[in-house]
This record gives structure tokens, C-alpha cells and sequence, in this order.
């Protein structure tokens, strides 16, 4: 079922348990390779998060406003919203390391290739990224020499002084998608204010972009 304006409480949950839960099972699962190959380990994030970006704007709804001359639907404050809310529901780090998620794996896979690094008043934090389960040992080399660590998904780890990693498992990343996505589902389907804000967008994406190109 595809999005369009008007839609029922049921036409919505067919749309995000349909069509769009079957664009993510293709667009990311070829993505995850198997458990010891290194396929995925950027794109995955990349993807799922571009999704969360979409959901965002759904969670929260059209308000008429621009940015430049285009209509703003997402922005990363309805993005960071949803993985708090709806993903915090599936697993509760999501709604306590969830910016964090944001600013390191969507916006450095997003524009510069690889996760970003960030540092805060002297204090710095990178990524790792992993397949396999939520909770997993993981061995590094570092200045100390080699470290093993029990990763969570999630939780960041500090490995010096002033320095942490934001260890993630893309494995539990797109099956925490899929959950999420039924989670906000059952959402719509108990609370009418959730249901309109997805109508607002839903409504306001069928509208075409006014621009400036020509194409004839």
C-alpha cells in the first residue's frame, strides 16, 4: 500500500508494516553480509538512520515552514525524538545514547563517509562498529596495548582517561528498526495525536516541491 493523503488507521499500519518495512528488508539486510565479513559496517548505519530520518518527520508532523526555499519535514530533532521514544521502547539505551547514535553514525556516514569523531570540553569519543549481538567481547589495539572489553550496543565505553567509544552492533541496529517501526504501529493505533501527525505529513508529502528547474 502505498502513502497517500487521507489515509485510514489500517491503511497506515499496512504502509509501515508493508511497503516500507519490505523497502528496509531489501535496501539494508543484503547490506549485513554474514557475521564475519566486513560488508556493511557504514552502510548499514547509513541506511537505517535515513529511515529514522523519514519516521522522524512522520512522528512529528508537518508544520507549515521552510527551510530556504523548500518545505521542511525532517530535521534531527523529530529523528532524535523518534529513536528516543519509539526505538527507546525496544531497547532502553536508545533513549539515553540515542543523540549520540545521530550526531557519530548518521551524520558522518551521511556526509563524510565514515562516524565522526567528538569532543566536549576535553573529553572525546569515537565509534566502533560490530555484527553481531547486543552485548559481545571485543579485543582492540590501542596505546595500552591490547584491550578487551565487553561491549553493549549502544553504551559508550571508556578505553582512556578522557576518551570513550560508541560501540554498535548493525545487526541489532536493523532489527531494532523493524521493532521500532511496529512499536510506533501499535502507537498510532492508541493515540489519535500520533495517527494526525502522520496524516500532516502523509497529506503534505503528496504535494509536489515547487522549483526552479526545467526539465523540458
Amino acid at each position: 500500500m502505498p502513502l497517500k493523503k487521507g489515509m485510514t488507521v489500517s491503511e497506515i499500519a499496512g504502509y509501515l508494516q508493508g511497503d516500507l518495512k519490505q523497502s528496509i528488508v531489501r535496501d539494508v539486510q543484503p547490506c549485513l553480509g554474514s557475521l564475519t565479513s566486513p560488508e556493511g559496517l557504514f552502510a548499514v548505519p547509513r541506511l537505517v538512520l535515513s529511515y529514522v530520518d523519514y519516521l522522524g518527520a512522520l512522528y512529528h508532523g508537518y508544520q507549515p515552514q521552510k527551510a530556504g526555499k523548500r518545505r521542511k519535514f525532517a530535521d534531527q530533532s523529530y529523528a532524535k525524538m523518534f529513536l528516543k521514544d519509539v526505538f527507546g521502547t525496544v531497547d532502553p539505551n536508545y533513549a539515553k545514547h540515542g543523540h549520540l547514535l545521530w550526531e557519530i553514525y548518521r551524520n558522518g556516514t551521511v556526509h563524510l563517509y565514515e562516524p565522526m569523531k567528538l569532543r566536549n570540553q576535553g573529553r572525546q569519543i569515537t565509534w566502533e562498529v560490530y555484527k553481531g549481538p547486543r552485548t559481545r567481547s571485543i579485543t582492540l589495539a590501542g596505546p595500552r596495548g591490547i584491550q578487551t572489553h565487553l561491549a553493549v550496543h549502544l553504551v559508550p565505553w571508556q578505553y582512556e582517561p578522557n576518551k570513550w567509544a560508541q560501540p554498535i552492533s548493525i545487526n541489532c541496529l536493523y532489527e531494532d528498526l523493524l521493532a521500532a517501526m511496529d512499536e510506533y504501529v501499535r502507537a498510532i493505533q492508541t493515540n489519535c495525536q500520533i495517527e494526525q501527525r502522520f496524516s500532516q505529513t502523509a497529506d503534505a508529502l503528496q504535494t509536489p516541491e515547487e522549483t526552479s528547474l526545467q526539465w523540458w
